[in-house]
């Protein structure tokens, strides 16, 4: 069964990077967002089993980033995060990895690592080719 997946990323590029590489292993992404306001409405809206979840984006840093983590975590513990960034601070690295994060990948990402540690909560995913 496919895991409905929401990617909150500003990057148009990078969110249909994401969109491809995340279907080939068995994702169904079901949403995007491009910042974190919206991503918490598109994740309210539909309800999804994985984000990925980007830190870095305009007028939105990693104390705002850990509000959203916070945030749908809050609402339904059941949503595992991905955190897939640019940001290569230990700290925030430690933050969302200790608050629950089941990723902490770095742009560019090595969709196999990423596929990788995906699966050890979505076993049914494909490995990354």
């Amino acid at each position: 069964m496919a895991v409905r997946t929401l990617i909150v990323e500003d990057e148009p590029v990078t969110q249909r990077l994401l969109t491809l590489r995340l279907q080939n292993i068995g994702c169904d992404v079901v949403g995007a967002a491009d910042n974190p306001r919206d991503g918490l409405n598109r994740f309210r809206e539909l309800r999804p089993e994985l984000v990925t979840l980007d830190i870095q984006m305009p007028e939105f840093d990693g104390l705002d980033a850990a509000g959203l983590f916070d945030a749908i975590r809050g609402e339904d513990p059941r949503c595992e995060i991905a955190v897939i960034t640019a940001s290569a601070f230990p700290a925030h690295r430690e933050r969302f990895m200790k608050a629950g994060a089941i990723a902490y990948a770095l742009k560019p990402v090595d969709f196999r690592r990423l596929a990788d540690q995906l699966r050890k909560y979505f076993p049914d995913l494909k490995r990354a080719t």
